[in-house]
């Protein structure tokens, strides 16, 4: 699904951080916080007050600790597991934000699964849904436990199922662009393009500002100089998300249905072209709550006039939108949504949030 050309240019390293840190929360932080005076793998004296990184426990088959260790921090010393069910008192008792436990030689088992699995000619993706597979047997078998566990009911689709959603979100020699604004000044933008059924170039707001030349300073006129320019430059526009920064970030972590059709009814948030999925790959979905509300909820809607016009043209594409969820067996959006919540340690109460 990547192509082995793949053209990737136009981020600076600002740009391209701010794009990662939509959906890592912490890189920021972590980008400037002080390196650490030793590689030694020791616990600091003073433990911190804020929970980060993983904690890892290697035990052998009695269950007696080989090695423990923060991924951040560094070992841990005299830690005694408790058990599977202590799995979040002892992540909370070291500081780290999660707990992976495993036994000895599951590492070398995960290998061996990909050698026997992963065929001649599979791409990154491909070989990744393999790696999840391996993982999820070792964990359905007790030889691996986290907490949390927010892929714990989520089925893995296989490479199939992606490319089918893939060629819904963004057909073959069609391109998707996103740009997030602050202040109406591009703070992140990204343009994908596919060509031969593969991803072969990722371009970034230098690039965009290249095509495009000086805008107005008002991003929901400029979203329509951007696709023209990408247009002209790259290929059809299938797809365009055009949003300011506070919008994206609140819509990210928003797992209740309609959210996105909300803002994308008052301009909050700006979708041009709009096809009836709108993407689900970048969790920027406007209508997942067609996807996943029945028509009724969209009657519901339409008694607010000014959404009205956004339900009427949804109710002719539920199908269409319902098939893309239906097609990966879950909805990317909500995972995505429960995923930065945990991540920037909020509540979250969805149901299965605990999986």
């Amino acid at each position: 699904m990547i192509s082995e050309s793949l053209r990737f240019e136009g981020f600076d390293s600002r740009s391209w951080t701010n794009l990662i840190s939509l959906f890592a929360p912490n890189v920021v932080s972590r980008l400037d916080r002080e390196a650490m005076p030793s590689d030694a793998p020791e616990v600091a004296e003073e433990i911190p007050a804020e929970r980060r990184g993983t904690l890892l426990i290697v035990l052998d088959d009695r269950e007696r600790v080989l090695m423990a260790l923060n991924t951040q921090q560094g070992r841990v010393r005299g830690l005694e597991y408790a058990g599977p069910d202590a799995l979040q008192e002892m992540a909370e008792r070291y500081h780290a934000s999660s707990c992976v436990v495993l036994r000895e030689g599951v590492m070398e088992e995960i290998g061996e699964r990909l050698a026997h699995r992963v065929e001649r000619g599979d791409d990154y993706l491909a070989q990744w849904l393999v790696l999840a597979r391996a993982v999820r047997e070792m964990s359905e078998a007790g030889l691996l436990l986290t907490w949390p566990r927010p892929l714990g009911n989520v089925p893995i689709p296989t490479i199939g199922m992606v490319k089918r959603a893939l060629d819904s979100v963004l057909p073959d020699e069609h391109a998707m662009v996103v740009v997030v604004w602050s202040r109406n000044v591009p703070w992140t933008a990204m343009v994908l393009r596919r060509r031969g059924g593969l991803i072969d170039l990722i371009a970034g707001p230098d690039l965009l500002a290249r095509w495009t030349g000086p805008l107005g300073g008002d991003w929901r006129r400029d979203y329509r100089i951007i696709g023209e320019a990408v247009e002209r430059t790259v290929a059809p526009v299938h797809l365009g998300i055009f949003t300011e920064l506070s919008t994206v970030r609140e819509l990210l972590r928003e797992y209740e249905p309609g959210a996105w059709a909300r803002a994308a009814a008052v301009r909050d948030v700006i979708i041009h072209p709009a096809p009836p999925y709108m993407a689900v790959a970048l969790g920027a979905d406007a209508v997942r709550a067609a996807a996943r509300e029945s028509a009724r909820w969209l009657g519901g809607i339409e008694t607010l006039g000014q959404l009205a016009p956004l339900a009427t043209y949804l109710r002719s594409r539920v199908a269409e939108v319902a098939s893309v969820t239906a097609t990966l067996g879950f909805d990317p959006l909500k995972l995505l949504a429960i995923w930065l919540r945990r991540a920037e340690g909020e509540p979250i109460d969805a149901p299965d949030s605990n999986s």
